[in-house]
């Protein structure tokens, strides 16, 4: 890889911190449907727990114990992500060209065309590039060798035609 060649070379580490940030962006923008049915399913379930414990158990405070695992609940996702990942492509270098994204890890080389993209999604330290509602890449801000996080927003929207959306 000659870094070189391309005007913007990322580099990103799957590590908790980036799993939390991709599940939380793609919850407000790509899943933001899916994510309140869901969420207005659970509320109604808790709520109704939260009843039935409330009438079962006076005196215990319940809704402590719920938060705790809720708590917990988005922890034991976060570590399910990450031990799916195949132990080579926790560590990724993004390459971005005028027709494509390579992605190389240490279990090989993924290539993306740009027409591929379905959205993507930023805040203050993550861009995501989505290519379903389920499936994207992350990328770290502060990981840029090559380019930089300010002009590779306008690169992005550029090569994809797509807003880029804000958190």
């Amino acid at each position: 890889m000659n870094e070189s060649l391309y005007p913007f070379v990322n580099h990103t580490t799957y590590d908790l911190k980036a799993l939390g940030a991709m599940n939380r962006l793609a919850e407000l923008s790509v899943r933001r449907e899916k994510s309140r049915r869901t969420k207005g399913i659970c509320g109604v379930l808790g709520l109704i727990g939260l009843v039935g414990g409330v009438y079962c158990y006076p005196h215990q405070n319940l809704v402590g114990s719920l938060l705790i695992l809720l708590i917990s609940w988005k922890n034991f996702q976060l570590r399910s992500s990450q031990r799916q990942l195949p132990q080579g492509m926790k560590e990724c270098t993004y390459e971005f060209d005028e027709e494509e994204i390579i992605c190389t890890t240490a279990a090989g080389e993924q290539r993306y065309s740009y027409e591929q993209v379905f959205a993507v999604v930023s805040d203050m330290a993550w861009y995501v590039i989505f290519f379903d509602a389920s499936h994207g890449i992350i990328l770290d801000k502060n990981g840029f060798s090559v380019g930089d996080a300010r002009d590779f927003k306008a690169f992005i929207g550029q090569h994809t035609q797509l807003p880029i959306q804000e958190y």
